[in-house]
């Protein structure tokens, strides 16, 4: 969270410039610079206890607390999926409660390699 308000890349300086900047100041304020790294914040600004489409309203509008989520709504094929759960009638569209549920079990088949079978990757975005 650090680098992404106070020395987002690529330029080295200021902040993501895909958060709102209402909402860049109240996350300034729960995670000033140099403060403590540990502070916890609910992804879901707005119904933190509550499975529902706010996470993807939050994305839409600049108010998503993770970097990854905020980048969905910059390319055009992922903003296309954000945006089919908010048609005229979302009761025709996809559901996303049932897309996600979906997404959920689909992951929990995923052959996970342990042991002497896998490998830890050393930086989380490349391969060993």
């Amino acid at each position: 969270m650090t680098k992404r308000l106070y020395s987002f890349s690529p330029s080295g300086g200021g902040s993501d410039p895909a958060i709102n900047p209402s909402f860049l100041d109240e996350l300034k304020a729960k995670c000033p610079e140099n403060g403590d790294v540990n502070v916890r914040l609910p992804i879901d600004h707005g119904s933190g206890q509550t499975f529902d489409t706010q996470i993807l309203q939050n994305i839409r509008t600049g108010f998503a607390v993770l970097q990854s989520d905020a980048r969905l709504y910059e390319d055009s094929s992922t903003r296309n999926v954000v945006d089919s759960y908010f048609g005229f009638l979302p009761f025709l569209g996809p559901s996303f409660e049932t897309e996600f549920g979906n997404a959920m079990v689909k992951m929990g088949r995923i052959g996970v390699l342990t042991g002497s079978q896998g490998t830890i990757r050393r930086v989380c975005g490349s391969f060993n």
